[in-house]
C-alpha cells in the first residue's frame, strides 16, 4: 500500500510531471453541458487561478448563473442580476467545485490535510477544507483521479455529490479528463464534454471580483 506522499508522486508523474502541471495553475475551460433533469443544453466556462480563485459561468438559453470564489469570499449572481456575497450552504457547494479542480500539485501542497484509504483495490485521498469534504478516487492501475465525491451538510442533513471523470487525453503536456458525469445523491444530473481548454492563461485579478466588466472577458468562449 502506498502512503500519501508516494501516491501524490504517482499522480504528479501520471498527469505530466511537475514542470507541465504548473500550467494548470492558471487556466480557462469551456464545457458543453447537458442538464439531464430538464433536458437543457448549455455551456460551462471556468476560469481558475490556483489555489483559491475560481469563476464559473453557466449559460443556458433561458438561464445564466455566475459563481465566484476569491480566497475565503464567495459570490453568486443569477439571471443577469448583480453578483452578491453568499453564505453556506451555497458557498460550500462552490468550494467543492474548486476542490474538484485541484491539480496534483495543489493536493501535494495540502499534504498535511490529506488522509488515504484503500477502497475496492483503489486509493481514496480525503481532504477536509473550510468544512467541506472531498474524496478523490485514484485508480490503482492507471493512477488517474476517476471520481470525486463531495460531502455537504445542508439543513442538518449530509448530501453527497459525485463527479465521474473519463475520456482522458494529454493537452499541452498535461493529462486532463474531457468528460464529466455528475450525480446528486442517486440522481444523474448532468453530462459535460470538454470543448476547449487554455492552460497557463493569464487572468486579470478583477475577473474574480463580483460584477467585473471588461472588454476582454476571460469567461467568454475561447
Amino acid at each position: 500500500m502506498l502512503d500519501v506522499d508516494a501516491l501524490l508522486d504517482r499522480l504528479v508523474e501520471t498527469y505530466g510531471g511537475e514542470g507541465n502541471l504548473h500550467k494548470l495553475s492558471s487556466q480557462v475551460q469551456l464545457w458543453d453541458v447537458v442538464a439531464l433533469t430538464s433536458n437543457r443544453h448549455g455551456t460551462d466556462v471556468r476560469a481558475l487561478e490556483a489555489p483559491d480563485r475560481l469563476r464559473v459561468q453557466l449559460i443556458y438559453p433561458d438561464k445564466r448563473e455566475v459563481r465566484i470564489i476569491n480566497g475565503s469570499a464567495s459570490f453568486a449572481g443569477f439571471g443577469g442580476e448583480p453578483e452578491a456575497a453568499v453564505g453556506r450552504p451555497q458557498s460550500d457547494a462552490m468550494r467543492l467545485q474548486l476542490m474538484r479542480m485541484y491539480s496534483p500539485l495543489v493536493l501535494r501542497d495540502k499534504r498535511d490535510a490529506l488522509s488515504i484509504e484503500v477502497e475496492d483495490g483503489n486509493y481514496v485521498l480525503t481532504l477536509f477544507e473550510h468544512g467541506v469534504r472531498a474524496d478523490y478516487l485514484v485508480n490503482s492501475k492507471t493512477w488517474r483521479i476517476e471520481k470525486v465525491t463531495g460531502g455537504l451538510a445542508i439543513n442538518g442533513q449530509e448530501f453527497r455529490f459525485v463527479t465521474e471523470y473519463s475520456d482522458f487525453a494529454f493537452r499541452d503536456g498535461v493529462l486532463v479528463h474531457q468528460r464529466e458525469n455528475k450525480f446528486a445523491g442517486a440522481t444523474n444530473t448532468a453530462i459535460l464534454q470538454l470543448r476547449q481548454i487554455m492552460l497557463g492563461k493569464k487572468i486579470s485579478d478583477g475577473h474574480f471580483s463580483p460584477n467585473y466588466t471588461s472588454s476582454e472577458r476571460e469567461d467568454q468562449p475561447l
